[in-house]
């Protein structure tokens, strides 16, 4: 690479929700939020999932609302990382 065309590259890290619901075919997901930082992306998804599981690890029902009703879920979520091209 010609050291004139320096690609510049970021990372984000996307907070991620999946919903499946408990009885029924729907799976949900969502983008909470991104971060620049790693660490502030994993301490998001532990206050995130401290919504939805209990402290002995068994899962809260969730109620999503579609325009078809309401579902019941299962949500789980996780970080990704994204490599992002700033040019």
């Amino acid at each position: 690479m010609d050291t004139t065309e320096r690609l510049i590259m970021d990372n984000l890290y996307a907070v991620i929700t999946v919903g499946r619901q408990v009885n029924g075919e729907y799976v949900f997901v969502k983008t909470e939020k991104a971060f620049k930082s790693a660490q502030k992306a994993d301490s998001f998804l532990k206050s995130l999932k401290a919504q939805f599981i209990t402290e002995d690890g068994k899962w809260k029902p969730q109620v999503i609302s579609t325009p078809q009703g309401d579902a019941t879920c299962q949500l789980e979520a996780g970080v990704f990382e994204i490599e992002v091209d700033n040019e």
